[in-house]
């Protein structure tokens, strides 16, 4: 049986609560010196005024050139940048997709297990989400083909690389059959490759498989900073990203900040952003480490040593609530899972623990021995 030591102080003894909720980048060394750099170029240029005071759109030429050549470093060749948008984010993105992809009458499929905000965007536009189920490889094709075959499925949203919540990685195999159920029944499909430029060994996308029917969705949330509210979106083609473009021409919404798109693309240009890319990476191999070194004795982590968040497997000792709430008493915040569940679907024994949003691996370390000590506690 794992020992685990000093574990289970009183709240009252910390200066406040460990939260191991929230998934974001964590900063970095050189992360201030990166920015404060890239910013004050920004504000050099002869038009900071129009940076700042007319819309960007979707990003200029420039931008799209750019980031056309970084994306293609996980769509092996850069995409046509008339079939790329810099956008404001990438519940933006799927606020647009839900609402113009999806016909009324049809529907949406996820993971039954997917992103805490899809139910919510769906909701707000209008349609439904149904739940495909998934193992420890991802979403099922057979799963997701019995959906397409009963139902009148216009979309598909998947996220393969670093599944959020339980980790997975889906295999080059799996995105196969996936994409080949889409073909068959003429899904569209919207990926989320969120994780992929701080994922080791991820595989292809299935951007790369299933071109002309994937709408790929890249953010720099995870790999630069989700304060700067910015998100790609490549199109299968750019007829169809034009149509899109012009039932919508005045939503501005959905248009990219303009500092936030021209220091994305200095960082980018610089290098700078594959460097903060690859410091993310190895702190997040940092904090693996911990979780495994605390928690892996258990053996009920399911990680991909690459995720900003571990899946745990409670005990059946333990519900949920009746965890989140002894968590809170020995001073660590979780969030319950079912925010992650699509209608229909119900979490009964797994919790996500966030890496990252302790502040320092000390942080850390103190929050999972806390979580050590309460599964000690029933075993």
């Amino acid at each position: 049986m794992p020992t685990v030591s000093s574990n289970t102080r009183p709240l009252a003894e910390t200066k406040s609560p460990i939260d191991m909720t929230r998934t974001m980048a964590p900063e970095v060394p050189g992360f201030r010196e990166y920015i404060i750099e890239g910013l004050g170029k920004i504000a050099t240029l002869p038009e900071l005024s129009d940076i700042v005071q007319r819309h960007r759109f979707h990003g200029t030429t420039h931008d799209k050139a750019v980031a056309a050549q970084w994306l293609g470093r996980r769509l092996g060749t850069a995409p046509d940048s008339s079939r790329l948008l810099l956008t404001g984010g990438t519940q933006n993105i799927l606020m647009i997709l839900f609402s113009r992809l999806v016909p009324k009458g049809s529907v949406i499929a996820a993971e039954k297990l997917t992103y805490a905000a899809i139910g919510q965007l769906a909701m707000l536009a209008g349609v439904s989400v149904l739940p495909v189920d998934i193992d420890g490889d991802g979403m099922r094709a057979d799963a997701l083909e019995e959906i397409c075959r009963s139902h009148k499925v216009a979309a598909v949203y998947t996220n393969p690389t670093g599944h959020n919540p339980t980790t997975s990685i889906m295999s080059a195999e799996r995105r196969q059959s996936i994409a080949e159920v889409a073909r068959r029944y003429g899904v569209a499909i919207v990926e989320d490759d969120v994780h992929g430029f701080i994922t080791k060994y991820a595989p292809a996308p299935i951007a790369t498989i299933a071109p002309e029917l994937t709408w790929y969705m890249m953010t720099v949330s995870k790999c630069i900073g989700l304060g700067l509210r910015a998100a790609y979106l490549v199109a299968p083609n750019a007829e169809t990203l034009a149509q899109l473009l012009a039932s919508i021409p005045s939503v501005s919404a959905w248009f990219v900040p303009g500092l936030s798109a021209a220091l994305i693309t200095n960082l980018i240009e610089t290098g700078a952003a594959d460097e903060i890319a690859r410091s993310i990476s190895a702190e997040i191999g940092f904090r693996q480490e911990i979780s495994q070194d605390i928690l892996g004795p258990f053996g009920c982590m399911h990680t991909n040593g690459s995720s900003l968040h571990i899946w745990l497997d409670l005990p059946h000792v333990w519900t949920i609530e009746n965890f989140v709430d002894a968590a809170a008493e020995a001073g660590v915040t979780l969030r319950h899972p079912n925010v992650f569940a699509v209608p229909g679907t119900e979490i009964k024994s797994n919790i996500r623990l966030s890496l990252i949003a302790p502040a320092t691996r000390s942080d850390l370390r103190e929050g999972l021995s806390r979580i050590a000590g309460l599964l000690q506690s029933r075993m």
